[in-house]
């Protein structure tokens, strides 16, 4: 898929994608519960149209645990995918979460996870993704998520 016109997807600094990050995945909530522990060795992704950011993700090392698929020790996680309420539908999440696939790709990753929210599970599934597990309920969040996984290309 190809990203919409004018819109720059490329790798990021944590400060620069942190504010959009917290606006739309913990609005009300403390600033800290935006931020992940693995920040610091991740790579974080942006996604700008005319200067202003409207996605980003953040993609790390994480064990996948099973038990279907099977525990991956040389797993990544996506975390931290948003993208500004006005511009979902728009393909912005598709052209951040490609440049999120790429990275762990690029590491050589055999799987790529998250605990995506039920309510976009839709756009995970157009993109390759199948659901790994039950539906549970963040403590942090209060919101229904389910495990996903993706197998990455060797």
């Amino acid at each position: 898929m190809s990203s919409p016109a004018g819109l720059v997807v490329r790798r990021a600094r944590v400060d620069e994608i942190f504010p959009l990050r917290h606006a739309v995945l913990r609005p009300g909530r403390p600033v800290t519960y935006s931020v992940y522990s693995e920040d610091a060795g991740a790579v974080h992704v942006g996604a700008w149209d005319d200067g202003e950011l409207v996605g980003c993700a953040t993609v790390f090392p994480d064990p996948w645990a099973g038990p279907s698929p099977p525990a991956e020790e040389k797993a990544w996680r996506l975390r931290g995918m948003a993208v500004d309420p006005s511009r979902q539908g728009q393909g912005v999440g598709g052209a951040v979460l490609a440049e999120a696939v790429a990275a762990a790709v690029e590491a050589r990753a055999p799987l790529l996870w998250a605990n995506a929210r039920t309510q976009a599970l839709r756009f995970y599934a157009r993109h390759g993704f199948a659901e790994a597990g039950e539906e549970f309920v963040t403590p942090d969040t209060g919101l229904p998520h389910v495990p996903i996984v993706l197998r990455l290309p060797a």
